[in-house]
C-alpha cells in the first residue's frame, strides 16, 4: 500500500471516528437537556394504577408546585391541574405512562380529555382529518393536541402542552414527581 493511500485511510478513520464523537455528543446533549427542563413537585402525585389499567384511559390529578427563584413572584405555592393516561399495552413502566398540564398555552384555557374522537368538533375534523386515537383538546378555540406527548396539532396555541414526568410505577400506583419548569416559571 503507498504511502498516500494509507493517509487517506488515516483521515477517513479519524473523520469517522470524529463523526461518530459529535453524534454521541449531540444526543448526549439533547438528553441532559430535556432531563434538566423538568424540576420536582412539592411532592410527587401518586395515581392508582387500577384507574390506569388500560390504554387510552386517562386519570385526572392535581399537583403542588412553588414558582422558581427567578419567577415574576419567586417561591409562590401553586396548584396545577393535570392529566396522566396510559399510552400502551404492556407492562408497567414509566414510558408507558403520559401526563400533561391540562392549561392551553394559548389563553390558559382548561383542555379537556376526549376519548371517543367521534365527539370531536368537525372543524378539528377537517383540518386534521379522521382521527382515531384519543387527543386534548381546548374547548376555548379548539386548540387540539396528542395524548402521547401533549404537542399540538391544530389551532391557535403557539405550542403544545406543558408535561410532567413520570417518575416511576409500583405495583399499586403511577407517581408523577417532576415538571417542566416553564410551569414554575410562568403560571
Amino acid at each position: 500500500m503507498s504511502t498516500e493511500a494509507t493517509g487517506n485511510t488515516r483521515r477517513a478513520f479519524l473523520w469517522q471516528g470524529l463523526m461518530l464523537v459529535v453524534a454521541i455528543g449531540r444526543r448526549a446533549w439533547a438528553q441532559a437537556a430535556d432531563f434538566l427542563r423538568y424540576q420536582p413537585l412539592v411532592r410527587p402525585v401518586l395515581v392508582p394504577l387500577d384507574d390506569l389499567a388500560t390504554p387510552s384511559r386517562a386519570f385526572p390529578f392535581t399537583a403542588d408546585g412553588v414558582t422558581l427563584a427567578s419567577a415574576a413572584t419567586p417561591n409562590q405555592p401553586l396548584r396545577i391541574n393535570g392529566m396522566v393516561v396510559r399510552i400502551s399495552k404492556g407492562d408497567n413502566a414509566p414510558e408507558r405512562f403520559k401526563a400533561v398540564c391540562l392549561k392551553c398555552p394559548h389563553e390558559g384555557c382548561d383542555v379537556e380529555f376526549i376519548g371517543d374522537p367521534g365527539r370531536l368538533p368537525e372543524e378539528i375534523t377537517n383540518a386534521i382529518g379522521k382521527v382515531s386515537e384519543p387527543l386534548y383538546v381546548c374547548p376555548c378555540h379548539n386548540s387540539t393536541f396528542k395524548v402521547d406527548d401533549g404537542s399540538k396539532l391544530f389551532g391557535p396555541a403557539p405550542r403544545g402542552l406543558n408535561r410532567f414526568r413520570v417518575t416511576g410505577v409500583n405495583a399499586t400506583a403511577v407517581e408523577i414527581g417532576e415538571v417542566e419548569e416553564d410551569v414554575l416559571l410562568f403560571t
